[in-house]
C-alpha cells in the first residue's frame, strides 16, 4: 500500500482543495473533508504496520500513553455530559485531526515517503499566490464597496477556506507561510538550497502575511527565523553560527519589524485612524485590545457577545468551578463553549458569552485542567525529544537525507509557533486546516527522530 502517494492526496485535498471549495460555494460540508481523510488514516494503519511494525521506544510508548489518555479523557467526558451526537461534532471540530499524530508515530509513513510530502509543501505554498492576488484585487474591494472598511478584515485567506463576505482563515495560511520560510531557511542554512530561493520564498511569504494582516505571523517571524538559522543541526559540518552573526541579525530583525510596523500602522490610518496620531501610537491602539482583560465584544446579527482574548482567561478562573472541581478538572465536554452553529454549546448559553475566543480557552472549558495539561505534555515531549544533536557527517547522507534533516529544526520552531497560538487565536481547538498542519509537524518531529536513531545505530555497528 502505497501510504506515502495517500498522504499527499491528504495533505493537497485538507490545505487546497477543501477550503477553497467551502470558499468559493459557501458549503461548509467540504470542511468534513479533512476530519474523513484522518479517518480513513486511522483505519490504513493497521494494514500498513501489519508485516513492518517498528516497535516503540520508551518517548514514543509515553507520548503514545498520554495521547490515548487525552484522547479517551476528552470523549469519555463529552459523552457523559452531552451524548453521542455532541460527541461526534466535537471530534469532528477539535480531536478528530489529532489522530494524526499516533498514526505516524506507529509508522503510517517512513521518511523517504515524509521527504516527498514535505516537497509537496511547496507546491502548496505556490498555490496561494494566485488566490492571495485575486482576493486582494477582487474580494476585498468588493467586500469594501458593500461593507466599508471596518469589515474588510480577514478577506484574503489563500486556499485555506472562509467566506467571502465574513472573512476566514487567514490566520492559518499566516502561519503556514511562516512554516515555508523556515523549512526554506533551514534548507539554505544545510547547503541545499540557494540563496536567491531562500530570500525570493521569505519575500513572498511576508508579502503574503502583509497583505492578509497576519500581525502574529508578521511581527514574530524575523525571531523564528533567527532561531532557525541558529539553532544546532544533525549535520556535522553546518557551522555554528557566531556571536557577530546573531548580533546583526538581531539589529537587522529591529530594522525590519521597524519597517513592518510602519507599512501596518499607514493600513490602519487610511482605514480607521485620524491622520494626527503618530505611527507608533496608531500601531499600539490596535494591537492593544488583544492584552486587554476587560474586552468584551458586541455580538452581531443575533451572536453572543465575545469575550477578549485575556477576558476569556480570566473569565475561566473565575467561574470554571460553577459545576464542581470535577468539570474544572476534567471539562464540560467537547463542543460545550462553542457559541455558534444550530446547536451552540450548554456552557456557552449558561453564561450567554462566546468562551472561546482562544484555543487555550477552549481547552480549558472542554478538555479541562488535566486534558490542556496532557495536551501540553506531549507537545513538549517532542519538542525535547526530538533537538537536533551533531551525529552525522555529510559523507554518510545523501542529498534527499541532508534535506530532510534540515526540516527538523524548522518543526521545532512551527510548534512552538503553534503553542503560542493557544492563548491568541482558536485555531488549534476549531480550525481543521490548521490542526492539520500542527499534529502532522509533531509527527514529522518523530519520524525523523526514529530515522537518525536507527541509522546512527547503523553507523556506530559499521565503526
Amino acid at each position: 500500500m502505497n501510504t506515502g502517494f495517500f498522504f499527499q492526496a491528504y495533505v493537497f485535498i485538507t490545505l487546497i482543495f477543501s477550503g477553497t471549495a467551502q470558499y468559493f460555494t459557501d458549503i461548509d460540508a467540504f470542511l468534513w473533508l479533512p476530519f474523513i481523510m484522518t479517518m480513513v488514516m486511522v483505519a490504513l494503519v493497521p494494514l500498513q504496520t501489519r508485516y513492518n511494525y517498528e516497535p516503540l521506544d520508551q518517548l514514543e510508548t509515553t507520548i503514545l500513553v498520554l495521547f490515548t489518555g487525552f484522547f479517551v479523557l476528552a470523549i469519555t467526558s463529552t459523552l457523559m455530559q452531552e451524548g453521542l451526537k455532541t460527541t461526534i461534532a466535537g471530534i469532528k471540530n477539535g480531536l478528530g485531526i489529532s489522530l494524526l499524530l499516533p498514526c505516524l508515530l506507529l509508522g503510517f509513513c517512513r521518511e523517504s515517503q515524509l521527504y516527498r510530502i514535505c516537497k509537496k509543501l511547496y507546491w502548496v505554498f505556490y498555490a496561494q499566490i494566485p488566490f492571495v492576488v485575486y482576493q486582494a484585487l477582487i474580494v476585498v474591494p468588493a467586500r469594501v464597496a458593500f461593507e466599508g472598511k471596518m469589515d474588510s478584515w480577514d478577506s484574503v485567506v489563500g486556499t485555506f477556506g472562509g467566506s467571502m463576505i465574513a472573512g476566514g482563515n487567514g490566520a492559518s495560511m499566516g502561519l503556514f507561510t511562516l512554516l515555508i520560510m523556515m523549512m526554506k531557511l533551514s534548507e539554505y542554512k544545510h547547503g541545499v538550497a540557494k540563496l536567491w530561493s531562500v530570500a525570493l520564498h521569505i519575500a513572498i511569504g511576508f508579502i503574503i502575511c502583509v497583505v492578509a494582516e497576519v500581525k502574529f505571523v508578521t511581527l514574530l517571524a524575523p525571531f523564528f527565523l533567527l532561531y532557525i538559522y541558529i539553532k544546532p543541526s544533525y549535520v556535522k559540518e553546518v557551522r555554528v553560527i557566531d556571536f557577530k552573526t546573531i548580533l546583526l541579525s538581531i539589529v537587522g530583525i529591529f530594522i525590519l519589524l521597524s519597517l513592518i510596523i510602519t507599512i501596518l500602522s499607514l493600513g490602519y490610518t487610511s482605514k480607521y485612524q485620524s491622520h494626527s496620531m503618530s505611527i507608533f501610537d496608531i500601531f499600539l491602539q490596535n494591537i492593544g485590545y488583544i492584552f486587554d482583560p476587560t474586552v468584551i465584544v458586541a455580538g452581531l446579527d443575533g451572536n453572543l457577545d465575545e469575550l477578549g482574548r485575556v477576558t476569556a482567561l480570566a473569565f475561566w478562573s473565575h467561574h470554571s468551578d460553577i459545576h464542581g472541581l470535577v468539570n474544572q478538572l476534567f471539562g464540560y465536554g467537547l463542543n460545550s463553549s462553542n457559541a455558534g452553529g444550530a446547536d451552540p454549546g450548554y456552557i456557552a448559553m449558561l453564561f450567554e458569552l462566546s468562551l472561546g475566543s482562544t484555543a487555550l480557552a477552549i481547552f480549558l472549558w472542554e478538555i479541562g485542567l488535566v486534558g490542556t495539561g496532557l495536551l501540553l505534555a506531549i507537545v513538549f515531549l517532542i519538542l525535547k525529544g526530538s533537538k537536533p544533536k551533531p551525529l552525522f557527517s555529510t559523507k554518510d547522507l545523501s542529498r534527499a537525507d541532508i534535506n530532510l534533516l534540515s526540516y527538523q529544526p524548522a518543526f521545532i520552531g512551527f510548534t512552538i509557533a503553534g503553542l503560542i497560538t493557544l492563548p491568541y487565536s482558536p485555531l488549534l481547538a476549531l480550525i481543521p486546516v490548521f490542526q492539520f498542519q500542527f499534529y502532522f509537524v509533531l509527527g514529522a518531529m518523530m519520524i525523523i527522530r526514529k530515522a537518525t536513531l536507527t541509522k546512527a545505530k547503523g553507523l556506530a555497528c559499521l565503526n
